[in-house]
């Protein structure tokens, strides 16, 4: 009896143990099988849903979101402070928008073709609107955004901006009968124009002196020009050398006029910038130790802050700031708030929650210096990083 037990437990055990095995060979996929195709799942939902610039890992929003869908001109702020200007790139159309990117108006239909820049006056009832018709040809045009009216500004001019009031255009041009250049101040439309001051190289930047009746110019940055920074009355009188041998240099002036922020590279041809701040008379110069440019950065109405966007991911065989200037090299930029009396900095966020690569330029604070708004290089988009 006992072995006739034996015998059928012996008997059930293999017929289990071959069910087992005819599952596991016959029927259930191999593990690596099933890991791979998870793996190709996950793959292709990366595809179809790609990581936005709003978005970061597990969907949290990044503190930089997108307020427009596409390249835009001329981004600033309303004059109440509310609400925010924008040219759109591919007609020319001037739109209200709130600071979120909603469409709250459109406030001219005049196409305006081929912008590559719009200079604001300070009221921002006024601009200066810079195109390029065709390869090489510049012509700048005079909008009056109340009265709509468009005009063309004389042939030979190098760049233009506002004065402090935004009642005047101060302008370089060149003169072939006279083979000079000069600075010039005009009305808006060009006439009743004087000449301020001449000038010994082809292009320029200039701008107002805030706070104060002068205007300043100096060459356009070039890392292989030593520039001069000028200043004189808007009379054309008391003209003296600020600042001189500093290659690449661009600078950005405070608003209370006490100061500027300088961008400068490291020598003659140089692969490192810095960012540095100097007082009204030049002097004073002191290194903030943040290699970006000018031109990233903005001042708090206080004068006493720099929001900076400082550019990253640079070949160490770059030329700064030609490369960057010229579109040769595409940084990916982290976002800063300095102490322009002593160089302490903090970031604005952090690089997990930035959510895309941006090449911000110009960049500009709100009213209540709770957003900092920027244009990407990379895509002309306009951007809101919202501050901690």
């Amino acid at each position: 009896m006992t072995k006739k037990i034996f015998a059928i437990s012996t008997l059930l055990l293999v017929l289990v143990t071959g069910s087992i095995f005819a599952y596991n060979f016959l029927f259930k996929k191999p593990d690596s099988q099933d890991s791979g195709d998870e793996t190709a799942k996950t793959s292709e939902e990366g595809q179809l849903k790609e990581t936005k610039p709003s978005q970061i890992a597990g969907g949290e929003k990044a503190s930089i979101q997108a307020l427009s869908e596409e390249s835009v001109f001329g981004a600033t702020l309303s004059p109440d402070g509310g609400y925010l200007y924008v040219f759109l790139a591919e007609n020319g159309q001037l739109n209200q928008i709130d600071l979120s990117g909603k469409l709250e108006k459109v406030i001219s239909t005049e196409k305006f073709q081929n912008i590559k820049n719009v200079i604001w006056n300070k009221p921002r009832n006024k601009a200066i609107i810079k195109t390029e018709p065709s390869p090489g040809t510049v012509k700048f045009l005079y909008f009056d955004i109340s009265g709509k009216k468009v005009s063309v500004l004389k042939e030979n001019i190098d760049s233009v901006t506002w004065s402090n009031l935004g009642d005047k255009i101060i302008y370089t041009h060149y003169d072939p009968k006279t083979q000079k250049r000069t600075v010039n101040i005009a009305d808006p439309n060009g006439s009743n124009w004087k000449v301020i001051a001449e000038i010994g190289y082809r292009s320029a930047e200039v701008a107002p002196v805030p706070g104060s009746s002068d205007l300043s110019f100096w060459p356009i940055p070039n890392a292989f020009t030593a520039a001069s920074l000028v200043s004189v009355s808007f009379g054309g009188e008391n003209q003296k050398e600020i600042l001189k041998d500093r290659y690449g240099a661009d600078f950005l002036w405070a608003p209370n006029g006490t100061r500027a922020a300088m961008s400068a590279s490291d020598q003659k041809g140089g692969h490192k910038i810095d960012l540095l701040v100097m007082n009204r008379q030049g002097g004073e110069v002191q290194s903030l130790m943040l290699p970006t440019f000018a031109s990233k950065c903005a001042w708090s109405s206080d004068s006493k802050y720099l929001y900076c966007a400082m550019p990253g991911n640079i070949p160490d065989s770059a030329i700064l700031p030609n490369d960057w200037q010229e579109g040769k090299i595409a940084p990916s930029d982290t976002f800063w708030k300095v102490d322009a009396s002593n160089g302490k900095r903090e970031r604005l966020v952090d690089p997990e929650k930035i959510g895309g690569t941006y090449d911000a330029l110009n960049p500009f604070l709100s009213s209540d210096e709770k957003s900092l708004f920027f244009v990407s290089k990379s895509d002309g988009k306009l951007y809101r990083l919202t501050l901690n």
